[in-house]
Parts: structure tokens; C-alpha cells; sequence
């Protein structure tokens, strides 16, 4: 299909804006609304025009919306993998790192309001294996950089220590 230099210069008007109206693309073209009009609709009957889209800014779509929380917890043994599989099916879980230090493992969470980080820690605090946990409300997030990185712990995750099971 052979288009005119004008279908080429309304297709071109229309990837840069594709809500620019008709009034507009004749005013650049130097043609009348109607036969732009006509140009656009030819266009459409020979699927060179499929659709009309709106392009959303999606970077505002990654930032968070909601309330986060940070949970640092301390394990009576070290059994991040069997604390992480009993959290890793909360919907409001964002992140989940074992650390080294006096906290064995973070937790970030988001959630709509306070009432659901509440209780999201209160069930944290009463898995059998968690000794103690702090809570850390986050203010504001000034800059995040997600590399990528997921690891999850397997189905059946199982610590073992000179070979054999630890229960």
C-alpha cells in the first residue's frame, strides 16, 4: 500500500499526539478539517491505523502508594527460610533479605493503612521462631533502585547442621 505525502504527515502528527484533534492536524497540514477526516478514515479502513492509544507516564506506577513499614527481626535460631515461607503469600510483602548483624532478617511491607501494618506485625511477632521484632514506619521514600535480584526459599525448606535435620 502506497501512502501520500500527506497520510505520511497526519500518521506522523498523530504517532507524536494521538489524541491531537483533526481541527489541529489541518491547521499544520494546510488541508480542511473534513478532508483530514477523510485521510484519517482511509487510514483506518486500510488497518494502517489499528488503533487510537493513550500512553500512561508509568514511572509514577512504580513508586509506592501505600503505607510502608520496615520489620527488623530477631530469630531465636537461624531459620530465616522457615519464617520467610510463612510470609511470602502476604499480598502487602515487598522485600524479604536475611542480614547479618543483631537483626537476622528484614522485612519490608506496604499496605493501605496502619490497621493492616499492625496486623501484619502481630503476626510476625507471634511466629514461634521470632525472639523479637522493631518496627520502623518509612516517612518518605527518597530514591528506590530495584536490581532485579528474587530469590525465593524452597518448598520444603529444611537448615541443616552436621547433615542431619534441625527441627
Amino acid at each position: 500500500m502506497r501512502l501520500s505525502p500527506t497520510d505520511k504527515m497526519i500518521l506522523e502528527l498523530l504517532r507524536e499526539n494521538g489524541r491531537r484533534s483533526l481541527t489541529e492536524i489541518a491547521g499544520i497540514v494546510g488541508l480542511s478539517r473534513p478532508t483530514v477526516r477523510h485521510h484519517v478514515d482511509k487510514l483506518v479502513r486500510q488497518k494502517v491505523i489499528r488503533r487510537f492509544t493513550v500512553d500512561i507516564d508509568t514511572v509514577d506506577d512504580s513508586m509506592p502508594t501505600g503505607i510502608r513499614a520496615m520489620f527488623d527481626v530477631r530469630l531465636r535460631r537461624n531459620v530465616c527460610g522457615k519464617v520467610y515461607s510463612s510470609i511470602s503469600n502476604w499480598s502487602e510483602l515487598v522485600s524479604a533479605w536475611s542480614t547479618s548483624g543483631s537483626v537476622d532478617m528484614r522485612v519490608l511491607v506496604e499496605a493501605a493503612d496502619h490497621s493492616i501494618i499492625e496486623d501484619l506485625r502481630d503476626r510476625l511477632a507471634r511466629h514461634p521462631e521470632v525472639a523479637s521484632l522493631t518496627t520502623t514506619m518509612v516517612l518518605k521514600t527518597w530514591c528506590e533502585r530495584i536490581s532485579g535480584i528474587q530469590e525465593t526459599a524452597p518448598e520444603e525448606y529444611v537448615i541443616t547442621r552436621r547433615g542431619e535435620p534441625v527441627s
